[in-house]
């Protein structure tokens, strides 16, 4: 289990600071982050890239940073960081898609990194579910004697 945790916290490091590099660039420089022209953005509600460059640093940059901190602690919301953020990546690549047209290997590589995070969390939670249930009970009994 060591070494899935390691897998996992490896796969949110690398995801969280790709967003916070890749949102820090939409939002320092919104009208072309990292040689993006604006032209990929028509047809969408967006005029720059700096609401889209927020939402990747926030949510994904942070979220991930963190998601990799509560991994590292072996935190019992390693399942639920693990579904909130895979199923995020999975939204955010398909929107992504669909907003610019086009499917680039980048793309493949974080939506199966995201069904992989989201897969994960499902292990995770069923594996947590019997510690959970167990705390529950243990909290209920202590609740009961007060």
């Amino acid at each position: 289990m060591k070494q899935f945790r390691l897998f996992l916290f490896i796969i949110h490091g690398m995801v969280g600071i790709g967003a916070l590099v890749g949102g820090g660039s939409c939002i320092m420089n919104p009208t072309s982050p990292l040689g993006a022209p604006s032209s990929l953005l028509e047809g969408s509600p967006f005029t720059s890239y700096l609401i889209p460059g927020i939402v990747l640093f926030v949510f994904l940059g942070i979220g991930n940073c963190l998601g990799a901190l509560i991994v590292f602690r072996n935190s019992w919301l390693k399942g639920f960081a693990e579904g909130i953020l895979g199923f995020g990546l999975t939204v955010w690549i398909i929107v992504q898609v669909i907003v610019i047209d086009t499917i680039a290997f980048p793309h493949i590589v974080f939506f199966c990194i995201g069904v992989l995070q989201s897969a994960s969390a499902i292990i995770l939670l069923l594996k947590e579910k019997a510690t959970l249930c167990e705390h529950l009970s243990k909290l209920r009994s202590k609740i009961r004697k007060a």
